[in-house]
């Protein structure tokens, strides 16, 4: 397996993974791209995710039709299928990608028949799929034991959720909460760096602003601004521990205003800085080093 930083990204890698030790994997990356980054018409002979995370939507064709991409939006592109950004963007983006073959990774008698019927797709709301595809980038980026088992455990959960997203049967939920909070903990969980209020999830919710309050605080245990708060932190974690990606751009990917905003927020919830949280997880794994205790686990 080898990883290279193309040039012209503003970050980013491209990992090659036919050598991994996973039957069904090709590729998989994480880029961050100026406007003038365009990706050319190209074919796998595989399936291809393509997963933008930020930035306006971006227009590709894909056998000769037309799809837009929008932030949170997941391209899904079969084998042999010729497929094109269409137009350069009009504002940098950030983008995940695998390529593989989900009948190599996920066991016959699971595997959802869209796979079996060779047609591009769009969902344009597809927030479910970051955190898998943050775990699947960390196996592919990191060296750490067990790290084969790992790629081929991520890369499924990846198919799995591609497959439950192109399916149009709603979730059955076994665990009684309430509809209108499982409706807005998705909406939180998938648009993180939205400046979502109590009043746009009241709205998404079909209730008051008031109820809607009280309702989420007593299913959940904490208020909407706290919950996605935390989840934020989770995320930045993630990615200060799991990338290179320089802080700037962290703190953009997760809707804060400036590096110092991103800066300051994550220092009230865990008593460092980004840049020394990096430095300690890095050096001494994610408990760093001795007496170093996140303000969380204290």
């Amino acid at each position: 397996m080898t990883i290279e930083r193309p040039t012209g990204l503003s970050a980013g890698f491209h990992a090659h993974l036919r050598q991994a030790g996973v039957p069904g994997l090709a590729h998989a990356g994480d880029q961050h791209a100026p406007t003038s980054w365009v990706i050319g018409s190209h074919t796998h002979d595989v399936w291809e995710l393509y997963l933008q995370l930020t930035g306006p939507p971006t227009r590709w064709t894909v056998a000769d039709h037309t799809w837009h991409v929008p932030a949170r939006g997941l391209l899904m592109v079969p084998p042999d299928v010729p497929h094109a950004m269409a137009e350069s963007s009009t504002a940098p983006y950030h983008f995940h990608f695998a390529a593989l073959a989900p009948a190599d990774i996920v066991p016959p008698d699971d595997l959802h028949p869209l796979w079996g019927q060779r047609r591009p797709f769009v969902i344009t709301d597809a927030g479910s799929m970051v955190a898998p595809f943050a775990l699947f980038l960390r196996e592919v980026a990191t060296h750490q034991p067990l790290r084969t088992v790992g790629l081929a455990c991520a890369a499924a959960l990846l198919v799995i959720e591609a497959s439950r997203l192109a399916d149009s049967r709603p979730p059955v939920r076994h665990l009684a909460m309430h509809p209108a909070i499982a409706t807005a903990n998705r909406r939180i969980e998938n648009h993180l760096a939205d400046g979502l209020t109590v009043d746009d999830l009241a709205v998404a919710a079909h209730l008051s602003p008031a109820h809607f309050a009280e309702l989420f605080r007593t299913e959940i245990g904490e208020t909407p601004a706290r919950y996605r708060t935390r989840l934020r932190m989770e995320r930045a974690r993630l990615l200060l521990a799991e990338t290179d990606l320089p802080i700037t751009v962290i703190a953009m990917d997760l809707g804060y205003s400036s590096s110092q905003h991103f800066a300051t927020a994550f220092r009230r919830e865990t008593d460092t800085t980004p840049s020394r949280y990096r430095c300690a997880v890095r050096s001494h794994g994610p408990s760093g080093p001795a007496g170093f205790v996140l303000a969380d686990q204290a």
